[in-house]
């Protein structure tokens, strides 16, 4: 029988199963070609104590590496740190071992946790000793750094460039067509939206204007458009991670869109403080509170409604009540 039927039967690799059959007491050459036919057959029938054993083998042998490491990290003195809680994948990069690794330490240990489940510092200390690891909780550790980290603010804030404000960021993010350029064009009494290709932003454009506030007061605020259409994901979450708060544009007669879900994700993910203005309140078919609600369902509370997300209804159109969305915006700057 040719040793590649041999094989094929035996679902082993040729190479594999000439290194094999010599540990086993088959006098078969490393080159070999054929095999007697009675020895084919002899090995067949012992081919699943053989691989038994050589599995068997196999974890004798990462075992004993496996102490060898241990072994190592001990003597060498390798430490982590710990926070109260972590996940077994951020355990994992914490000890620089395979998460898979991990997971079989735990199940050792008799506990079955996959790589997104969280243990607590107790557990990872634990496994991290069978690692060969010292741990210290996270706490512990960085006092002397929080300590510097006090000390440098306090110094940062008591500089005199420190105390000087800077304009706010913002950028302007919701669904294709809710009017996020028109609600600029009518804070700039620009028209940009119609130099746009079918009306539809496909760039990200940054504007500044200053804002007189109710005190006599002006300000300087920084606004960032960004596209609406579904093409532009990567550009919208470009926008929200320069920013300071975010305004996000639903129509009061469109509600929430594909992309008015996409956009609360993109700020939630940046932790964003946000303000919503509820646009094109001056169509006939408006209606504010049917947005709200659906607000509600992705997480987004009006404040009014005991939640801390403001919300402000006007018209980009019309230019109502843009003044109160920019001192709602100055507001939130502040906090």
């Amino acid at each position: 029988m040719n040793v590649s039927e041999l094989a094929r039967r035996l679902r082993v690799n040729p190479r594999e199963l000439l290194e094999t059959l010599p540990q086993f007491g088959f006098d078969i050459g490393g080159r070999a070609v054929k095999v007697d036919n009675n020895v084919a057959e002899r090995i067949i029938r012992q081919w699943p104590t053989i691989q038994k054993e050589v599995r068997r083998r196999a974890a004798l042998v990462a075992d004993e590496r496996r102490e060898r490491e241990k072994t190592v990290r001990r003597e060498g003195g390798a430490a982590i740190v710990l926070p109260a809680v972590l996940t077994v994948r951020e355990f994992a990069e914490r000890l620089g071992l395979p998460v898979t690794r991990v997971i079989t330490e735990l199940m050792k240990n008799g506990i079955l946790a996959s790589q997104n489940e969280r243990i607590d510092r107790e557990t990872a200390t634990i496994i991290a000793g069978e690692l060969g690891f010292s741990a210290a909780a996270e706490a512990e550790a960085t006092d002397s750094a929080a300590e510097a980290g006090v000390s440098r603010i306090v110094e940062v804030l008591e500089t005199k460039s420190a105390q000087q404000p800077r304009a706010p960021v913002i950028v302007v993010m919701g669904h294709v067509d809710h009017g996020k350029t028109r609600l600029l064009d009518a804070i700039r009494h620009t028209n940009v939206m119609e130099g746009e290709s079918g009306g539809i932003t496909q760039h990200m454009g940054a504007y500044q204007t200053v804002w007189r506030s109710k005190d006599g007061g002006t300000r300087a605020i920084t606004f960032i458009d960004t596209p609406g259409h579904e093409a532009f994901t990567v550009m919208r979450s470009r926008g929200a991670k320069v920013a300071d708060i975010a305004i996000l544009v639903v129509a009061a007669d469109d509600g929430v869109q594909p992309q008015t879900i996409e956009a609360i994700n993109i700020i939630k993910a940046a932790k964003l403080p946000f303000v919503v203005a509820i646009n094109k309140i001056d169509k006939e078919d408006a209606n504010p509170d049917k947005v709200k609600t659906e607000l509600s369902q992705h997480g987004v509370q009006p404040e009014e409604w005991g939640g801390t997300v403001p919300m402000v209804p006007i018209s980009a159109r019309e230019k109502m009540n843009i003044d109160k969305l920019l001192d709602v915006l100055l507001l939130v700057a502040d906090l």
